[in-house]
C-alpha cells in the first residue's frame, strides 16, 4: 500500500469511528443534525493536519491552529450564530468558551429526545473536536499502530454516559466500532512493517483476527445479554433542590382572592383526572415532591424539554388544550398521562419552553418562576392502562419507595401483614378497612404526621380524618405493605372542560410490574361514614380475620385465599398506643436517676478500694504521703477543702488540726533515707483517727454525705492527669504538693 492510499486510509476510518462514536446519541436528539455538527470539527481538523504535514510543520503550529479554530468553529457549526459578513461575533465565540463547560450537564438535565439547537449542541462539536484534533495529527504524524485509536476510545468511553440508559444498538454499534478498530490499527502495524523491510504478518492473518474479534463479540452477546441497567453510570444533570422544595409548597393551588375558577381543558377523556403534581417521599411530615423520585436510580428528576417526549410507555394517544384562568397560582403544570409533545400558545407569555421542567417517572411538570394566567398550551400525551385487578403483579418496593420515615405506621399494619394474600391484596384489605370504618370530615387539619395519620387515625378506635389524610395514609400503608404509591394532586373536568378550586382532590397511585401506576381510586379507602353518624369502634385484627373468611369462601372479587390455606390471626396483631411524649420524658429522667443512685453506691465502694490501695504502697515514704492525703480526702468530702498547693503544715493549719502529724510526714519524705516499718504504721493509723475526728466535727447530714461525695475521687482522678509523666519525681526545694513529695528513688 502506497503512502497516499495509507493516508486516505487512516482519514477514512477516522470518520467512521466518529459517526460510530456519536451515532450512540441517536436515542437523545430529535434528528441526526447532531452528526453533522459532530463531524465537521473532524473533516476540518483532518484538512489543517493535512496542510500541516504537507507545509513540514510540527505539532505546535497544528495545536495552535486548532485552538485557535475551537470558538468560531463553535459559533458557527454547534450554535449555529452568524455574524457580519458570515463571521461569528465575539460576543458568540465568548459564549461558546463559556458554555462549553456546562453543555453535557445541560444535555442530560433534558428529556431526549432532545432538540438539535442552543447549548446542547456544543456536545457533539466539542466530542468530534476533541477526539479528533488528537486523532488526526497522530494517524499523519507517527507510525505508531494503535496511537490515533486512543482518542476515539476515549470518546467513545466519554459519550455512552451522556446518552440515554439503554440506546438502541449499542451492542452491535460497539462490536463494528471494536472490529474497524482491530483491522485499522492491524493495516497501520503492516504498514509499518513494510517500510523497514517484509512484513511478517499477512493479509489472511489480519483477517483471521477481525474475524475472530467478529464471532467472539457476537456470540457473548447472545449468551450473556446485557439486561442489566442497575449497574450502568450515567452523567447526572443539575440539582433542582430549590426549585422543587418552593414548588412543594403548591402542590395545592392557592385561592387567589375570590377567583374559583382555575382552568380550562379540552380533550381529556371522560373520568380522567388532571394531574397537577405527584408527591412521591413522605419526609416525616408531609408527602413532597422528591428531587429525585425513588425507585428510578437518581434519574427521575426533573428535567428540560422540547417540544417532543419520549413516552416511557405505550398506549393510547390524546391531545390536550389547557387554558390558564386567573384563579390558578401554582408552580405545577397541568398535565395527563405521560407528555410526548408541549407547545405553549403564546410565546410572548412569561413563561417559555425553557422555564418548563418535567419528570418521566412521575409524569409531572412544573415552571421556573410559576404558571402565569397567559400559558395557555397544547400538549400531547400517552393514556396508558388506568385499571387493576387483583390477578395483576405489583412492582416491588425498594428500600426508599418503603418510605422509611414511614416506619411509625409499622405497628398498626400488623392485622394485615398476611402471607397467604398477595401485596396488591394487603393493600386493598387496608383500603377496605379504612372505608368501611372510618368517618370523613371536611373541616379541620389536614395534618400529615405521624401521630396525625398513626394514633389519630389508622390507631384510633374511631378513625376521622379528611380524604386528603386519608390519601395521605393510604399511600404510607401501601408503601409498608411492599406496593410501590405515592400521593397525586390535580381534578377532573366539568362536562365544559372547566375545573374550579373545590375541585382539587388527592388520590393514590400504585406502581405495577409494567412500570406504569394506576390509580387506587378515592372512593376505595375514604371513610363512607360522616362524623356526625358515629360509628361503632372496630378491632382491625377482627376485621382482617372476618373479610379473610368470607374470601376464604369465595365471596370476595378483590381477595382471594388458596385452598387449605388457614384463616389465623398473625402473631403480634395486637396495636398498642405509641409512648406519649410526657412517658418517654419521664422514663428518660428515671433512668437517669437511676443511674445518679448506683454511681453514689459505688462511691463507699470506691473509695475503700482506694485506702486499701494507698496503704499497701512499696515505697517507705508512700505511707506518709497516702496517709495526709486521706486527711485531706475526709476534708474535702465534708466539704471543707483545703488547697493542694500548700504545704502539708498551713494545710494543718488550715484545718486546725494534725499539725504534728504533717511535721512527721515531712520529715519522713526528706529523710536521708528509709525509716522504721513500724513508725509508718503507726502515721498510717494516727491519719485515719484524723480523718475520723473531722467527719465527726461536721452535722449528720454532712457526715452522710461524705460517705457518698465523690468530691475526693474526682480531685484525685484529675490530679493523675496532671501528674508528670516521667518515671522520676523531684521534690523542690520548698514543699508545695503533698502529691509529689515522694524523693527520687524512694
Amino acid at each position: 500500500m502506497n503512502q497516499r492510499r495509507g493516508t486516505l486510509l487512516d482519514l477514512a476510518m477516522i470518520l467512521f469511528l466518529m459517526s460510530m462514536v456519536l451515532s450512540i446519541l441517536d436515542n437523545t436528539f430529535a434528528d441526526r443534525s447532531y452528526l453533522l455538527t459532530g463531524l465537521l470539527p473532524v473533516v476540518l481538523l483532518l484538512v489543517l493536519a493535512l496542510l500541516t504535514r504537507r507545509l513540514h510543520e510540527g505539532v505546535w503550529w497544528y495545536a495552535l491552529g486548532a485552538v485557535l479554530l475551537f470558538a468560531p468553529l463553535g459559533a458557527v457549526v454547534a450554535l449555529r450564530r452568524l455574524g457580519p459578513y458570515v463571521l461569528p461575533t465575539f460576543e458568540t465565540m465568548n459564549r461558546v468558551l463559556g458554555e462549553s463547560f456546562s453543555a453535557p450537564t445541560t444535555l442530560v438535565s433534558t428529556v431526549p429526545p432532545v432538540d438539535p439547537t442552543g447549548q446542547v449542541m456544543l456536545v457533539p462539536f466539542m466530542l468530534g473536536f476533541l477526539a479528533g484534533a488528537p486523532a488526526a495529527w497522530l494517524a499523519l504524524s507517527t507510525r505508531r499502530a494503535l496511537a490515533p485509536t486512543i482518542p476515539l476510545v476515549l470518546a467513545l468511553g466519554a459519550t455512552i454516559p451522556l446518552g440515554v440508559l439503554v440506546p438502541s444498538l449499542l451492542v452491535p454499534r460497539s462490536i463494528v466500532f471494536a472490529v474497524v478498530l482491530v483491522a485499522w490499527a492491524a493495516a497501520r502495524a503492516r504498514r509499518r512493517e513494510a517500510l523497514v523491510g517484509r512484513p511478517r504478518g499477512s493479509v489472511a492473518a489480519a483477517l483471521t483476527a477481525v474475524l475472530t474479534v467478529t464471532l467472539v463479540s457476537g456470540l457473548v452477546s447472545l449468551l450473556v445479554p446485557d439486561r442489566n441497567e442497575v449497574d450502568r453510570v450515567l452523567l447526572k444533570g443539575d440539582g433542582n433542590s430549590a426549585l422543587v422544595a418552593g414548588a412543594a409548597q403548591s402542590v395545592v393551588p392557592r385561592r387567589v382572592g375570590r377567583r374559583n375558577e382555575l382552568l380550562r381543558a379540552t380533550g381529556v377523556p371522560e373520568g380522567r383526572r388532571l394531574r397537577f403534581a405527584a408527591l412521591d417521599t413522605y419526609d416525616g411530615t408531609a408527602w413532597v415532591p422528591a428531587e429525585e423520585s425513588p425507585g428510578t436510580d437518581g434519574f427521575g428528576t426533573f428535567k428540560r424539554i422540547g417540544q417532543e417526549v419520549a413516552a416511557p410507555h405505550e398506549g393510547r394517544t390524546v391531545g390536550v388544550r389547557v387554558q390558564i384562568r386567573p384563579g390558578y397560582a401554582s408552580d405545577w403544570l397541568p398535565m395527563l398521562g405521560e407528555l410526548t409533545s408541549l407547545t405553549l400558545d403564546y410565546t410572548d407569555g412569561r413563561t417559555q419552553l425553557d422555564d418548563v421542567r418535567y419528570n418521566q417517572a412521575t409524569s409531572s411538570a412544573l415552571v421556573v418562576g410559576g404558571v402565569n394566567t397567559r400559558d395557555d398550551y397544547t400538549f400531547g400525551s400517552v393514556l396508558t392502562e388506568d385499571e387493576f385487578t387483583r390477578r395483576d403483579a405489583t412492582q416491588d418496593a425498594t428500600e426508599d419507595q418503603q418510605q422509611p420515615d414511614g416506619a411509625f405506621l409499622d405497628q398498626y399494619l400488623q392485622a394485615f401483614r398476611r402471607e397467604e394474600i398477595r401485596p396488591i391484596e394487603r393493600v386493598l384489605l387496608l383500603a377496605r378497612y379504612l372505608r368501611l370504618n372510618g368517618s370523613t370530615r371536611f373541616v379541620g387539619s389536614s395534618s400529615q404526621a405521624p401521630v396525625d395519620l398513626g394514633l389519630r387515625l389508622l390507631g384510633s378506635e374511631q378513625m376521622t380524618a379528611t380524604p386528603f389524610q386519608y390519601t395521605a395514609v393510604m399511600a404510607l400503608g401501601a408503601s409498608r405493605l411492599g406496593v410501590p404509591a405515592r400521593v397525586v394532586t390535580g381534578a377532573e373536568p366539568d362536562a365544559r372542560g372547566v375545573v374550579d378550586y373545590d375541585d382539587v382532590t388527592s388520590w393514590v397511585e400504585l406502581q405495577f410490574a409494567d412500570g406504569t401506576w394506576r390509580t387506587l381510586d378515592p372512593s376505595r379507602y375514604v371513610g363512607v361514614h360522616l362524623v356526625a353518624d358515629g360509628v361503632e369502634p372496630v378491632d382491625p385484627g377482627g376485621f382482617v380475620q372476618e373479610q379473610l373468611e368470607a374470601a376464604a369462601k369465595g365471596k370476595d372479587k378483590e381477595i382471594r385465599i388458596p385452598k387449605g390455606t388457614p384463616v389465623t390471626l398473625p402473631e403480634g396483631t395486637a396495636i398498642g398506643q405509641p409512648t406519649s411524649t410526657w412517658q418517654i420524658a419521664l422514663r428518660v429522667v428515671g433512668a437517669a436517676l437511676m443511674v445518679v443512685l448506683v454511681v453514689l453506691l459505688l462511691v463507699p465502694v470506691a473509695k475503700v478500694l482506694r485506702r486499701g490501695r494507698r496503704r499497701r504502697t512499696s515505697s517507705w515514704s508512700g505511707t506518709y504521703v497516702n496517709g495526709w492525703q486521706e486527711v485531706l480526702d475526709a476534708a474535702r468530702d465534708r466539704g471543707t477543702p483545703v488547697p493542694d498547693a500548700w504545704s502539708r503544715v498551713a494545710q494543718a493549719r488550715q484545718l486546725g488540726a494534725g499539725i504534728e502529724l504533717a511535721r512527721q510526714a515531712d520529715a519522713a519524705v526528706f529523710a536521708p533515707g528509709p525509716g522504721d516499718v513500724e513508725d509508718s504504721r503507726r502515721f498510717w493509723d494516727a491519719c485515719l483517727d484524723l480523718r475520723g475526728e473531722l467527719v465527726a466535727q461536721v452535722d449528720a447530714r454532712h457526715r452522710l454525705w461524705s460517705r457518698f461525695n465523690p468530691a475526693s475521687l474526682l480531685a484525685g482522678w484529675a490530679r493523675s492527669r496532671t501528674r508528670p509523666t516521667s518515671g522520676l519525681r523531684q521534690v523542690r526545694d520548698e514543699d508545695r504538693r503533698p502529691r509529689s513529695q515522694q524523693p527520687a528513688g524512694a
